[in-house]
């Protein structure tokens, strides 16, 4: 979907990626079927990009950075799957710049993030989850439960698009 958006951008294993040079505009920590809470699931190194670099988590990599900076992850009491809307979104947020009130958006997940660090806020809810999206404060970085990436999030290129282009600069 970023290439959709006629930017160059390159896939990387979670253990092996280049150094972060001036061509490096951002990341995006993708989904994955492990679960946070699992003993071998991967951990990205990215403590040495943080703050240098904007981040978007989506899915799973949205529950790394919250577990990872503090926060808590914690199986869904049910598999969250299918479409949902966004009945909260801080549009004043630069990555969901422009995306309607009450917009589909599609969830995948069989864990939730139940609590944010200190220095994270809520961007957007459903009426099942809490934590929908979250910007970290004073690092230009987010996280997405939901995929932007597929079809049936229906805004999804424009949130790509706010990260890519307006917050990456790409």
């Amino acid at each position: 979907r970023v290439r959709e958006l006629n930017v160059y951008c390159e896939i990387y294993p979670f253990n092996h990626y280049p150094e972060i040079d001036g061509s490096v505009k951002g990341l995006i920590l993708s989904g994955s079927p492990y679960s946070v809470r699992d003993k071998n699931a991967p951990i990205p190194d990215i403590d040495h990009m943080k703050g240098r670099i904007p981040i978007l988590g989506i899915c799973y990599g949205a529950q790394f950075l919250a577990q990872n900076y503090g926060g808590e992850v914690k199986p869904s009491a049910s598999r969250e799957y299918g479409r949902a809307r966004l009945q909260f979104i801080d549009n004043l947020n630069p990555l969901l710049a422009g995306v309607s009130n009450n917009t589909q958006v599609w969830m995948s997940h069989g864990d939730t993030i139940t609590t944010i660090p200190d220095n994270f806020k809520i961007i957007a809810s459903t009426g099942d989850i809490e934590v929908g999206a979250f910007a970290i404060k004073n690092l230009n970085s987010f996280g997405l439960q939901f995929h932007p990436e597929v079809y049936h999030t229906i805004e999804g290129s424009v949130i790509l698009r706010n990260f890519v282009v307006d917050i990456c600069g790409c």
